[in-house]
């Protein structure tokens, strides 16, 4: 179940034992880039590896594949963002890699700040 959330557009609540339950886990991860006007995409990521570390800075993965292996990727801290994967093989199209069966799934939007 997703944490309660702080109410109005403020962060989520963390729970530390369902962080805690996270580090192992394989976690595939797609995030898109936009400008600052909210609706060109600049570029696309995908990556996968598993989660090293669960805390309210951050969740961490230590990337594997072929473009992305050994380097470390932190994520937002916000458990709702984190689906149950669907068993069977996931392309990635940025990579062409096959992620076999992760155990969970993310993706996320980030806006750049606006010129000033």
């Amino acid at each position: 179940m997703p944490p309660e959330t702080s109410g109005g557009d403020g962060p989520p609540l963390w729970d530390q034992d369902e962080g805690d339950g996270l580090i192992g886990q394989l976690l595939l991860a797609g995030i898109t880039y936009l400008a600052a006007d909210g609706r060109t995409v600049t570029s696309q990521v995908q990556c996968w590896g598993r989660i090293v570390s669960a805390d309210p800075k951050g969740i961490a993965i230590m990337c594997e594949g072929k473009t992305w292996n050994g380097q470390r990727m932190t994520l937002p801290p916000d458990l709702r963002a984190l689906q149950a994967a669907k068993p069977g093989e996931y392309k990635l199209s940025s990579t062409g890699e096959t992620v076999v069966n992760p155990d969970l799934t993310t993706s996320w939007t980030m806006i750049d700040s606006p010129k000033s």
